[in-house]
């Protein structure tokens, strides 16, 4: 089957864009948050909540999560406490708001037209709690996944796709990349994949191939 090309649009910076075909690419790896689902709402429950019973301002609790896994949250804002340990407590305060999740526009639709060999989910998000999240928006399970507890250093090293990669067992320009942070897109674009802006923080960025808003941008063959 013919894979689906889409159409990167322009954005205001007025940077070129292509159009990308999937057929250049062995392989599509997926950041979660912000790019598959929209779980800005579950990580804010989750973390006020942790925040309050550990008598922390919870503005600078999300103020310094940002597209940081949670054990490194832990540990520069409260290295007192043990980074495991809360981090799978905070996992589990996202698991049980998980009804506050939402799907991203398309998401879903064009991560499945994807063969499960070819499509994978890097987050900086505990493995518990990102499986939750694909379940709650009806994406199926990766064979493939990096999560937090895959790495010693999160987003915006590169080591989660330096890591994907070498599962894979291919070369950095034969995967593209979703992300909708800059964390992420540094990442992505420092292991050498091609990555596709999603999103407004995403907009503008001077090393990403191509933006999207969301996935309505996608052109599926016919």
């Amino acid at each position: 089957m013919q894979s689906p090309t889409f159409s990167i649009v322009s954005i205001p910076t007025h940077i070129a864009m292509n159009e990308i075909d999937l057929n250049d690419y062995d392989h599509v790896a997926f950041d979660l948050d912000g790019v598959l689902v929209d779980s800005a709402a579950v990580v804010e429950n989750a973390l006020r909540r942790w925040a309050g019973e550990e008598r922390l301002s919870p503005e600078s609790v999300l103020r310094m999560s940002a597209a940081r896994r949670d054990i490194e949250l832990v540990a520069s804002i409260s290295p007192g406490l043990s980074p495991e340990r809360e981090a799978a407590r905070i996992a589990d305060y996202e698991v049980q708001v998980m009804d506050l999740l939402r799907p991203i526009v398309g998401a879903a639709e064009f991560y499945s037209s994807l063969t499960a060999g070819r499509r994978s989910v890097v987050t900086s998000s505990s493995r518990v709690s990102a499986l939750a999240r694909l379940k709650a928006a009806g994406i199926s399970c990766p064979r493939i996944m990096i999560a937090a507890e895959d790495v010693r250093q999160g987003k915006p090293n590169p080591e989660p796709y330096q890591v994907l990669l070498r599962t894979l067992q291919i070369a950095p320009e034969r995967c593209l990349v979703f992300e909708d942070s800059r964390a992420g897109i540094e990442a992505a674009t420092t292991a050498g994949c091609d990555c596709v802006g999603v999103g407004p923080n995403a907009s503008g960025h001077p090393d990403i191939r191509g933006w999207i808003e969301d996935f309505r941008e996608m052109t599926f063959p016919i």
